[in-house]
């Protein structure tokens, strides 16, 4: 239970390759982290250069949005760990959904999480993993405050680490979370670029105004839905303002009282130029996709300043 200067406390997560832990660090400095640790048994070379990977992409990051990375090191019996700052924070869903932050206000808190995963882009990093639960947000005296978070499956876009990440994912398994992966995460043979984080980026901006992922119900595609991927077949996404129309007149008073509006004002206030904006980075083909985050984000500025997008 204890780890150098950290004591482990409660467990906060777990993936494929390691355990995450709130611990409580007692020296030089007494303070709480996110302690990430290798599992037991996962010491292949390949898993231990992928976490190595995930070290170095996070030392990177010099952003307010970001997770910090605050020391590496290795346990007595040998399994690599690092400690990173701990965000007492929520799902930015949740966050909001909680708070019944109107429409305008969460868009703020997203261009907030867009400007840090485009921080991540120009040093070179692809996230890949880009959902609620790693865009958490906690209150401040400030105002809300979004950190982008878990870079365990990230890519880097140039360099000897790209050739890595392609073996590692050649073992056949998905990786991501089927809701919000772009099309060409789900293909083996399909090379990848920062486009894949702006289509996530696009279904998080769709629940934000709708309560839902673009595929599947309540959050979670269906297994019909992600064999039908796997095998090429691809659903067609309905627009926000279709799936508005779709509920029953309670429903969509709920949803609404969430973003505190009525049910008229949320249908007229997605239907214009955020429903566009949505599904231009939700595009199939990421050529038509927007090229950059810096690009989505000015189109949700000039949205909001009432200029053309």
């Amino acid at each position: 239970s204890i780890i150098g200067p950290y004591r482990l406390e409660t467990k906060l997560g777990e993936g494929g390759f390691g355990v995450v832990w709130r611990a409580r660090q007692t020296e030089p400095v007494m303070r709480e982290v996110a302690l990430k640790i290798l599992k037991l048994g996962m010491d292949s070379v390949a898993i231990l250069k992928r976490f190595k990977v995930e070290q170095q992409m996070l030392a990177m990051m010099e952003h307010s949005n970001i997770a910090k990375l605050i020391e590496v090191g290795m346990t007595r019996d040998g399994r690599p760990f690092f400690a990173m700052e701990l965000v007492r924070g929520v799902p930015v869903t949740k966050y909001c959904d909680d708070k019944k932050l109107g429409i305008r206000e969460r868009l703020g808190i997203f261009v907030d999480v867009c400007l840090a995963v485009n921080h991540a882009h120009q040093k070179g990093v692809i996230h890949r993993d880009l959902k609620p639960s790693n865009m958490l947000v906690m209150d401040d005296p400030s105002g809300p405050i979004a950190k982008v978070i878990d870079f365990g499956i990230s890519q880097a876009t140039r360099g000897s680490d790209m050739l890595f990440t392609q073996a590692i994912t050649a073992r056949g398994e998905l990786l991501g979370t089927p809701a919000y992966m772009a099309p060409g995460q789900f293909s083996q043979n399909t090379s990848i670029d920062t486009r894949a984080d702006i289509y996530a980026l696009g279904a998080v901006l769709y629940e934000l105004m709708v309560g839902r992922p673009p595929d599947g119900a309540n959050g979670a595609m269906t297994s019909d839905g992600l064999q039908g991927v796997l095998n090429g077949a691809e659903p067609d996404i309905a627009r926000p303002s279709a799936v508005l129309r779709r509920l029953d007149a309670g429903d969509r008073a709920i949803l609404a009282r969430k973003r505190d509006v009525s049910g008229i004002e949320l249908q007229s206030l997605v239907t214009h130029d955020l429903e566009w904006i949505a599904m231009k980075a939700l595009e199939r083909d990421p050529e038509v996709r927007y090229a950059t985050v810096e690009g989505l984000v000015n189109d949700i500025r000039r949205s909001e300043a009432n200029e053309p997008i």
